[in-house]
């Protein structure tokens, strides 16, 4: 059985959780390849999964280069919105995008909620199959 679709319903759940803050989320490997993801346009997965290992890997550089103990996450400012990248163990990384002025908070506390979720799914017997493409 795969966990595709847990992780879909994951994300659906933080989307609906954070309607009026998140416009996109997913859940991708450190080598750049989408697990799971849900966003408007399917054209920007694979950028996105893409340009999410990268920027995780450099911060987790750049943290350990300076001392500054374990990555917890990375936060990019745009003008239209924000983009949080929060490295979850077992080589994934969850991704959200948000609205032009999100609830950051509410978002940080929720994508902890959801990263516990993937944990405890990770935990199951069947977690083998996770580092399997999905």
């Amino acid at each position: 059985m795969s966990l595709k679709p847990d992780l879909e319903k994951i994300l659906k759940d933080l989307l609906e959780d954070l309607k009026e803050d998140v416009v996109g989320c997913a859940f991708v490997r450190l080598n750049g390849s989408m697990i799971a993801a849900k966003f408007p346009s399917r054209e920007d997965e694979q950028m996105v999964a893409t340009l999410s290992a990268t920027i995780n890997d450099a911060a987790k550089k750049l943290c350990g280069s300076l001392k500054k103990g374990e990555h917890l996450r990375t936060l990019i400012e745009g003008s239209g919105g924000k983009i949080v990248f929060m490295p979850i163990g077992r080589g994934v990384i969850l991704v959200a995008v948000t609205s032009e002025e999100p609830n950051l908070g509410l978002i940080l506390i929720e994508m902890e909620k959801a990263a516990e979720h993937v944990k405890a799914l990770l935990r199951k017997p069947r977690r083998s199959e996770f580092l399997s493409p999905v």
